[in-house]
């Protein structure tokens, strides 16, 4: 019996309908893939290229679904809910996977408009889409909001104060949110550096971004990890060798461990880490 119950207690993506933000590229992109190849969902997927978009659904079929627009769009939010709710969708899931990485900077370096956008970014579009969706998501008999946090949540270093700052808003949210919600299940994920085009997005050089690689997690075996866990209802997933030594290593000795990060990437001399 106890075995029974424990199964039961799986979250299934078979067959639901999910609004994935973040789905043109990287993580977002992948578990796109898995939800309409695997499990036969549905899947809305914003973004603000619509061409990839496109070339996504190409490639998945008539599951996939287009939806363009800037998750930081409050209003956009609102005009899909009330979109969806006409035509009687259900949504049963939610994954706020959009995120930005703004380039490594100092305090000293950073302007209050730079954080105040990456907190747009990152934190506020999340709040937004729950916002508007938690309403329809509570029809569903099994509804979940699954939020990216990331491993900077778990331990600060220098040079990611603004990212580090609006992540660690996004796991505090949505882990309180957890606390207050029975009937959903929330969950929040950090991961470590992980394979994808984010290098590209800070200016690397090819070189650099090449030596960079070397050390991330692949894409496909982080989305596994992470779809496994889900599926068990984790409400608090870290994945990555990186961003599990950053959180035990965080707890144990907080300040030796953050300048320890700011050394190693130091180290690399990678021109993306100079002020680090």
């Amino acid at each position: 019996m106890w075995s029974f119950e424990k199964v039961n207690m799986r979250y299934d993506f078979t067959n639901k309908t999910v609004i994935l933000t973040g789905a043109s590229s990287g993580i977002g992109k992948e578990i796109a893939k898995r939800l309409v190849l695997k499990f036969g969902a549905t899947v809305y997927g914003v973004a603000r290229r619509a061409e990839l978009l496109d070339e996504i659904k190409d490639s998945l079929g008539e599951r996939f679904i287009p939806t363009p627009f800037d998750a930081t769009d409050k209003d956009a939010w609102c005009e899909l809910a009330k979109r969806l709710d006409s035509e009687g969708v259900i949504v049963d899931t939610l994954i706020n996977c959009a995120g930005a990485l703004p380039k490594f900077a100092s305090v000293e370096n950073s302007s209050s408009d730079s954080v105040a956008k990456i907190m747009e970014i990152n934190f506020m579009a999340q709040v937004y889409a729950t916002e508007a969706m938690l309403p329809i998501i509570k029809k569903s008999t099994q509804g979940a909001i699954i939020s990216f946090s990331s491993s900077s949540a778990l331990c600060p270093f220098a040079g990611v104060s603004a990212y580090c700052a609006s992540k660690s808003a996004v796991r505090m949210y949505f882990e309180c949110m957890a606390s207050e919600n029975k009937d959903i299940y929330v969950s929040s994920i950090m991961t470590g550096f992980v394979k994808t085009d984010i290098m590209k997005n800070q200016g690397a050089s090819e070189k650099d971004a090449r030596l960079f690689s070397k050390v991330c997690a692949p894409l496909d075996k982080t989305v596994s990890k992470i779809m496994r866990r889900l599926r068990r209802r984790k409400a608090r997933i870290i994945v990555g060798a990186d961003a599990h030594m950053m959180s035990f290593m965080y707890r144990c000795f907080p300040r030796f461990t953050s300048k320890l990060i700011s050394k190693i990437l130091k180290k690399t001399k990678l021109e993306i880490f100079s002020q680090v």
